[in-house]
C-alpha cells in the first residue's frame, strides 16, 4: 500500500471513524482501525459490534493494499503532525508515514482478521430532517437506564406509524417522549441503543434530509462519506401510551427559565445524604420551591398559574431539571393528580414532546 494526503483530511477521518471504538473491548483487532487504499481513494473502517462505521477520503493512490492499526496511537500521531501531505506507504503488517521531517514506522495487524461491515438483510427506509431526528435525541437520550438487566432500556424506542415517529426514553423514574410528525412508509418499532443515537447526534447536520435505512438487526445512515451502522436492541419496549394521562387534578404552568433557575439554586443545599431532594409547595399564584439538608436551607419562589387544589410533593431535583433543561419552550405546563403519582411535564402550546417524573415519598423533608 502506497497513497498520500493531505494531514487535515486524514485527522477528520481518523477522528470520525474513532467514536465506533470502544475503550472496553477485550479483543485487539477492535482496539484497531482498518485502512485500505484502493483506485483513488482511503477507506478508514473501525467497529466495536454494536457501531461501525466507515469514511472515505479522495486521495492520490500509488499501491493498493490494506492494514489495521491501533486506533488511539495512529490517532495521536496525526494529529501532533504538522499541516503538510502525509506520505503512508506499508509493507506486510508493517507501516511508515512522512510528512515532512517526521517520519514513524508503526506494527499493524493483519486486515484479514479484521469484521466485515454489517449485512442489513431489509429494505426499509425512514426519511426525516436533521434538525428533526437531533432535537427527538436530544429530548429522550438522557433518559435511558444504565441497567444491563433491562437491556430494552438502555435504548431509545422509534415507534414508527404511517403519521410519524414517537421517540421514548425511559428508566423506571421518569420517561421521555418526543414525536416528528410526518408519513412514513413503515410500520415498526426499532430500539436504538443509547451510546448509537449519542454518536449519531454528533454526525448530524440540521441542514440536510436523512434517511434511516432498516436492516433485521441493524440500522445504516448515510452522512456523505461516512456510513454509520448501529446495532438495534431485542425484546418488548415497555407500552408507554399507558403512563401517559390527559387529565389532570392540578395543572400548573409557568415560566420554565425561571423554574429552572429555582431549581438549581434549591439543588445547591440538597445534601448527599437526601439524593437532592426538593419539595414543591404548589399554591395560589406561584410554586414555592424547598430543601433541608445538613448544609442549610434554601426557599425559593416563582410566580405560576394554576388550576385545582393547593398540592405539596417531593422530586429528585436532577430528574426534574433534566427533562426540563430540554425543552426549547418559554412556557410550560404541570400536571399532577396527587403527590404520589407521575407528574407530567409538557410544553403549553403543542404535543410533540413530554417528560413524565415519578415523586418521591418523603416525610419532614
Amino acid at each position: 500500500m502506497k497513497f498520500q494526503i493531505e494531514k487535515s483530511a486524514l485527522a477528520s477521518i481518523v477522528s470520525t471513524v474513532s467514536r465506533a471504538i470502544s475503550a472496553k473491548t477485550s479483543m485487539q483487532i477492535l482496539e484497531g482501525i482498518y485502512m485500505e487504499a484502493t483506485e483513488d481513494q482511503l477507506i478508514l473502517r473501525a467497529t466495536d459490534t454494536e457501531i461501525s462505521m466507515e469514511s472515505r477520503h479522495a486521495c492520490f493512490v500509488e499501491e493498493a493494499g490494506s492494514i489495521v492499526l491501533n486506533a488511539s496511537l495512529f490517532g495521536d500521531i496525526v494529529r501532533k503532525l504538522p499541516n503538510a501531505m502525509v506520505h503512508i506507504k506499508s509493507e506486510g503488517q508493517k507501516l511508515s508515514l512522512v510528512c515532512e521531517q517526521s517520519q514513524f514506522e508503526i506494527m499493524g495487524q493483519n486486515p484479514e482478521e479484521y469484521p466485515q461491515l454489517p449485512e442489513l438483510g431489509g429494505d426499509e427506509k425512514i426519511v426525516v430532517t436533521g434538525e428533526a431526528l437531533l432535537k427527538a435525541f436530544k429530548e429522550t437520550q438522557f433518559a435511558t437506564s444504565n441497567d444491563d438487566m433491562r437491556i430494552v432500556l438502555t435504548g431509545v424506542l422509534l415507534d414508527v406509524q404511517p403519521e410519524g415517529i414517537t421517540f421514548v426514553a425511559l428508566d423506571g423514574y421518569r420517561m421521555a417522549l418526543s414525536r416528528i410528525r410526518g408519513e412514513q412508509s413503515v410500520r415498526r418499532d426499532l430500539i436504538l441503543p443509547a451510546r448509537g443515537v449519542s454518536e449519531i447526534a454528533k454526525l448530524i447536520d440540521e441542514t440536510k434530509t436523512l434517511t434511516l435505512e432498516i436492516g433485521n438487526n441493524h440500522v445504516l445512515i448515510q452522512f456523505d462519506e461516512t456510513k454509520f451502522f448501529t446495532k438495534l436492541l431485542n425484546g418488548e419496549f415497555f407500552r408507554y401510551n399507558s403512563l401517559i394521562r390527559t387529565e389532570h387534578d392540578v395543572k400548573v404552568t409557568c415560566d420554565r427559565k425561571q423554574l429552572i433557575d429555582a431549581l438549581e439554586r434549591a439543588s445547591l443545599m440538597t445534601g448527599k445524604e437526601r439524593n437532592g431532594l426538593v419539595r414543591l409547595e404548589i399554591k395560589d399564584d406561584q410554586i414555592e420551591i424547598l430543601s433541608n439538608s445538613e448544609v442549610g436551607k434554601v426557599h425559593e419562589t416563582i410566580r405560576a398559574e394554576k388550576t385545582g387544589n393547593d398540592l405539596t410533593i417531593a422530586f429528585n431535583a436532577r430528574y426534574l431539571l433534566e427533562g426540563i433543561r430540554v425543552m426549547d419552550e418559554e412556557t410550560i405546563s404541570l400536571g399532577f393528580t396527587d403527590a404520589v403519582n407521575p407528574c407530567i411535564i409538557t410544553p403549553l402550546e403543542g404535543t410533540d414532546s413530554l417528560y413524565l417524573v415519578l415523586p418521591v415519598r418523603l416525610a419532614n423533608l
